[in-house]
């Protein structure tokens, strides 16, 4: 089932975030879409997940038309996402974290639960069996009783990603997950990534880390004001001239910035192997 963006365009005043964007992303790649600050990435993601409706075009996915749908019903048809800040229940274990996954949209289903002690007990081990195959798919099963604010930082963003998938989602939206990461942290995060595709799902990683998004992604779209610059492997994009000029820079810039970062390493400052091309 694909998702596609029809000539979409969203307007905040006299602002124009996004601007007659078409795109189509396919079922089983991870797509990584980057660009400038400010080129549209963020507004992408609320426009797909429902939070803002498109001013003009459409969103579809498969054979329905999402960007009249409110949040929860955009959700529901299967989209999930995550967001550039970790929002997690701090006082919830890891696993009660997930749990919250299931309120009920089956109102006799609450009923059961209310009036049949041993369906309501049948049903409670059902979700804690889900969610503790979920922690585990994971990797942060050794977690479960641990409340989120505990977690190490990048455990949560891992918590976060976990929670995104406990309805199976068909669209899973992650909005700048390495944020806040260190190297190590983010390594761990593009491995798990990795290892969550699926022939059946759609992921869309929003992303400054250029290293990860390379290595993680089968295709990127590099937006520039609000517009489809560039779409390519991570080959072709980094091969083009187009996206260097606009975002990655060029070979004179990129070796300028290496020189600056190791004169400030030795002055106790950046590291000197760092990635220019992190911004």
């Amino acid at each position: 089932m694909t998702l596609e963006l029809k000539h979409v365009t969203k307007r905040f005043q006299a602002l124009t975030a996004i601007s007659e964007l078409s795109l189509k992303f396919e079922p089983g790649l991870i797509y990584g879409v980057i660009g400038p600050n400010g080129a549209g990435k963020s507004t992408l993601v609320n426009l797909v997940s429902g939070t803002f409706p498109p001013t003009e075009g459409q969103i579809a996915l498969g054979r329905t038309d999402i960007h009249r749908l409110a949040p929860n019903k955009v959700s529901l048809a299967g989209i999930a996402r995550t967001y550039q800040n970790v929002r997690l229940f701090d006082r919830l274990s890891a696993r009660d974290n997930l749990e919250v996954c299931f309120y009920p949209t089956d109102k006799a289903g609450v009923w059961k639960e209310v009036l049949l002690p041993s369906y309501k007990r049948w049903k409670d081990s059902e979700r804690r069996g889900h969610c503790d195959r979920m922690l585990q798919v994971c990797g942060i099963e050794e977690y479960a009783e641990t409340p989120a604010s505990l977690l190490p930082y990048g455990r949560q963003r891992i918590l976060e990603i976990a929670r995104a998938l406990m309805r199976d989602p068909r669209v899973l939206l992650l909005d700048e997950p390495a944020a806040g990461l260190n190297h190590h942290e983010t390594s761990d995060l593009r491995d798990r990534l990795k290892s969550l595709k699926h022939p059946d799902r759609i992921m869309i990683v929003i992303e400054h880390d250029m290293e990860m998004v390379m290595s993680l992604c089968d295709r990127i779209f590099v937006l520039n004001f609000g517009k489809l610059l560039f779409e390519g492997t991570p080959a072709e994009v980094q091969a083009s001239e187009l996206v260097k000029d606009a975002y990655l820079g060029t070979d004179d810039e990129l070796d300028a910035i290496r020189a600056a970062a190791k004169d400030r390493k030795a002055r106790g400052g950046l590291r000197a192997h760092a990635d220019p091309r992190r911004h």
